[in-house]
């Protein structure tokens, strides 16, 4: 027998994690989706995975694609995680239209402005797991943005963001 599904999301609930913004260009444009569910894989090759929803519009697109990107949003890009997870942001908005952007040159997908990193992955290896897929991703470049004792990252804590406060 498994656990209740309200003890296992809460006790989860009590991992922290940093969140991202998953980024897909499309057949028609762009997509992404805000994801907490992100985390390295290997360094030799250097592999990152992303556990996406099935059914969510960003998981046929993954399915589809040559690569994405991974954005890796700062404390300061609340309002950015807030659009892409479908929360207070006008459906009838282009979720692009004030975004500065540039695009991997690998998976072509949307790099978003003022993140703290960005990742442009090759599409690697999806896993099935349960109502999830795991999409791996191999790195085709990385690019890190603002000086270490500086960063402020966006963190998503006990159903609040976060920001990583004072170093220990």
């Amino acid at each position: 027998m498994s656990a209740d599904a309200q003890d296992f999301k809460s006790a989860l609930g009590r991992f922290a994690s940093g969140v991202t913004v998953i980024t897909v260009a499309g057949q028609d444009g762009d997509h992404g989706m805000t994801a907490s569910a992100f985390c390295s894989v290997s360094l030799e090759p250097p592999l990152i995975l992303v556990c996406v929803k099935k059914g969510n519009t960003t998981h046929g697109l993954l399915t589809a694609a040559k690569g994405f990107g991974v954005n890796l949003l700062s404390a300061d890009q609340v309002s950015i995680s807030n659009r892409f997870a479908g929360w207070g942001f006008p459906e009838d908005q282009d979720k692009w239209a004030d975004l500065e952007i540039s695009r991997g040159a690998t998976s072509g997908a949307a790099l978003i402005g003022g993140a703290m990193a960005w990742l442009d992955c090759t599409s690697f290896a999806a896993h099935d797991a349960g109502d999830h897929t795991i999409f791996v991703g191999l790195v085709e470049a990385a690019e890190s943005f603002g000086e270490r004792d500086d960063l402020a990252p966006l963190l998503y804590f006990a159903g609040k963001y976060r920001d990583a406060g004072q170093t220990l």
